[in-house]
């Protein structure tokens, strides 16, 4: 059965067993390369928001826990939509899994069951199915690489994602190293942003797939979401990169990519390995 046709409870706690985003604010020098995770896009059923929110800062925070402390995924993290949001917002919540190698296979029913009870959830795996089928609905899922990052979000921050059409893989992902890495790295020394990092779709792919190619800048409060991009980005541009006039990084931005759509999320949770 294809996972756009499963249970979304299933998908995400099973077979979606991998964020969106990355571990809680490592050094600015990190880099991720290549780093595999899924992105669940989940719209939340009329009604039931408070419902939903109370499971994922509940039962669904600790089988992510367990999840990561057992290895199988390096870290977790859910995201809700801000701008836009209600019946505009394709997600009111994006989830995030993370994998310390290749996307391990879906579990089966008996892996789940386990699963369940090592996170203290006196559920079968039909009963979890359920209870995530009467909050929420799967829109889609997806899997992801992570090309380039830097930091990484905490609870609180906020997520800017940029969905963008990209008329050379390569090229663009040189130009985002290039240019744009080095000022995202200087934002999170100075404490305006938090992250920010490259992804690409693994899976589904084709010309006709969205989210194929997509950047994600992490601030730590609402107003840097604001003013990164403000009057005194030009300084910060000539001080990263004082040999590289501005208006070249904007021509070859536009040269290789237009962003086609950009979405403003709240991060609500975030799950790491247990110190």
């Amino acid at each position: 059965m294809g996972i756009r046709h499963m249970f979304w409870g299933a998908a995400l706690a099973a077979a979606l067993s991998a964020t969106l985003v990355a571990q809680q604010t490592p050094p600015a020098t990190q880099q991720m390369q290549n780093e595999f995770y899924r992105v669940a896009c989940v719209k939340v059923t009329p009604g039931k928001s408070a419902d939903f929110s109370a499971l994922v800062n509940g039962d669904m925070r600790k089988l992510e826990q367990a999840e990561v402390n057992s290895g199988r995924l390096s870290h977790w993290s859910a995201l809700h939509a801000s701008v836009p949001a209600g019946s505009e917002a394709e997600c009111d919540y994006r989830f995030a899994y993370f994998f310390p190698g290749l996307p391990p296979a879906p579990m089966s029913d008996e892996e789940f069951a386990a699963a369940l009870q090592k996170a203290g959830i006196n559920m079968t795996p039909q009963q979890w199915g359920d209870r995530l089928g009467g909050v929420g609905t799967l829109v889609y899922s997806s899997i992801n690489r992570r090309v380039a990052s830097v930091g990484g979000p905490k609870e609180g921050d906020y997520v800017v994602i940029n969905d963008m059409s990209v008329s050379n893989t390569d090229e663009w992902i040189g130009d985002e190293k290039k240019l744009w890495q080095p000022l995202f790295e200087d934002g999170v020394k100075d404490g305006v942003m938090d992250g920010w990092s490259v992804g690409v779709q693994f899976m589904p792919r084709g010309a006709k797939d969205p989210h194929r190619f997509y950047t994600v800048d992490i601030y730590p409060n609402w107003e840097s979401v604001f003013t990164f991009f403000g009057p005194g980005f030009p300084d910060r541009w000539k001080k990263v990169h004082p040999d590289v006039p501005i208006e070249y990084g904007m021509a070859q931005e536009e040269k290789v990519e237009t962003i086609e759509h950009t979405t403003l999320y709240k991060v609500v949770a975030v799950v790491q390995a247990s110190k």
